[in-house]
């Protein structure tokens, strides 16, 4: 598994004068709040579906252009940002396809690459469009409070961003999508779309999995366990608060993956079930103290204390 790795660059020019985002939530939101802040990027556009979002975003600086019309937000735009669920990509895109500028280049951010880049592909080859192309991405960065309310500027600064060609990218469009997420922050790394799901099925999906599930086992085991919860449990269930509906469909959609995290950590949990019923302190202490070296590898402890 190869890593193709580029450092970041805030502020560098990513060849683009004008910019599409596609979804106001949070992530959509925030694209497009950074944008704003690229002094090459002469123009953001943003498309709401809900008439409340318009409503809300209306009120906003957040876009130069907002509408529910599809056309004119992506009309004229050099770099479209779907920031959708995986399962409205091929839909969107059909609709909007016809009405891209010649040569315009599609990114998205969905959390799923390979259903995504797969999706997106399809839909770009049916077209006949061969001067348009799309280039997947997956910037790490989010919150467990999702919406436009929650949406900011520096969302992505520093957040590592796996950029995962497909079928319809170009050298030239890597590169254009590249500059676009290292301009807002990004730190990225090329990576195949499939290898991809893989490793973040156990960085990101299988500790969400895991969060829930320790959030039931508190209300599970006692009524009461949650009247003693503090801090601990409150950072390390943090994650479990975020979109059921996002993050049902994210575990349906890479449930491969996911399905082999799952079952490599349950046989962990296994042999460290026997150590606690055995109170095995040797075995535990070398557990625990090679789990703290490797967490501390992971996010070294003066990151922490800033």
């Amino acid at each position: 598994m190869e890593f193709e790795s580029n450092s970041s660059d805030e502020g560098a020019a990513p060849c683009l004068g004008s910019v599409a985002v596609i979804g106001p939530g949070l992530l959509g939101g925030s694209v497009a709040l950074a944008s704003q802040h690229v002094k090459s990027i002469k123009t953001v556009s943003l498309w709401a579906r809900r008439k409340e979002a318009l409503a809300e975003l209306s009120e906003s600086k957040v876009a130069d252009v907002i509408s529910d019309d599809l056309a004119e937000v992506v009309s004229g735009a050099d770099l479209v940002v779907l920031a959708t669920p995986v399962g409205a990509l091929e839909g969107l895109v059909e609709m909007f396809l016809p009405h891209l500028k010649k040569g315009s280049v599609i990114t998205d951010l969905c959390s799923v690459k390979e259903a995504a880049v797969n999706a997106v592909d399809k839909k770009v080859s049916q077209s006949a469009r061969d001067d348009i192309n799309f280039v997947g991405a997956h910037p790490m960065a989010g919150s467990e409070s999702g919406g436009f309310a929650n949406a900011r500027a520096d969302l992505f600064r520093d957040a590592v961003c796996a950029v995962t060609p497909g079928k319809s990218s170009s050298k030239d469009s890597e590169e254009i999508v590249i500059n676009f997420w290292q301009s807002i922050g990004c730190q990225c790394v090329k990576i195949d779309s499939r290898a991809h799901d893989q490793l973040v099925a156990r960085v990101s999906h299988l500790p969400h999995v895991i969060a829930s599930a320790i959030v039931e086992t508190v209300f599970k085991g006692s009524n009461e366990a949650h009247l003693l919860a503090g801090p601990g449990l409150r950072s390390m269930t943090r994650i479990a608060g975020g979109s059921p509906d996002m993050w049902a469909e994210i575990i349906c959609q890479n449930k491969d993956a996911i399905g082999d995290a799952m079952e490599g950590h349950i046989d962990l949990l296994n042999d460290l079930l026997k150590k606690v019923r055995d109170a095995d302190y040797n075995e535990l202490h070398q557990f625990l103290g090679d789990a703290k070296e490797n967490r501390n590898r992971l996010y070294p402890p003066i990151k922490d204390q800033e």
